[in-house]
């Protein structure tokens, strides 16, 4: 979006309610041409999906762990990943609801499955959230999105802690 688009939008929020719908993604604007967010919740994953690690480091809480390290080694780990989607040529991740299909580990515990807008590429996390809240944010690799027929190329794995180099 550019320059002037943003100052149309702020003008337009001044008069009242506006929504963007894009990629089928609604985003609210409030009164002054800010988006709406209105949880923690919500901003994580509008950073999540524009691939702006510095922002959901900025949303988290530096008290908690996530996928059971410290924040500064998850929001590190978290941004190799990022990093491979921009190598790829995404500039946005569309988000898939869904919920873990394993048995032996988070069944049914609720998620994203997020894909790059160019390459398809994709990574699945559960996003633990009580009252708009974010307690947790770890990987599935057994993932099951509500939709049906969504493209998913190669796995971005944000966990690297198993490989060899």
């Amino acid at each position: 979006m550019n320059t002037e688009q943003k100052k149309l939008l702020k003008q337009l929020a001044q008069m009242g309610e506006v929504i963007l719908i894009t990629n089928g993604n609604r985003i609210n604007f409030n009164d002054i041409g800010e988006i709406a967010l209105k949880t923690q919740e919500d901003a994580v994953l509008y950073f999540l999906q524009r691939l702006d690690i510095a922002m959901v480091s900025g949303v988290l809480d530096d008290n908690l762990t996530y996928q059971n390290f410290a924040k500064p080694l998850f929001i590190k780990k978290l941004d190799y990943a990022l990093d491979e989607f921009i190598e790829s040529g995404d500039t946005y991740l569309n988000r898939y609801k869904g919920s873990c299909n394993s048995k032996s580990c988070n069944y049914k515990c609720k998620g994203y499955s997020f894909v790059g807008n160019n390459s398809g590429n994709y990574f699945d996390l559960i996003i633990d959230v009580k009252d708009g809240v974010v307690n947790d944010i770890y990987e599935c690799f057994s993932f099951k999105c509500e939709d049906e027929g969504i493209h998913k190329n190669e796995y971005i794995v944000v966990d690297k802690s198993d490989d060899p180099f």
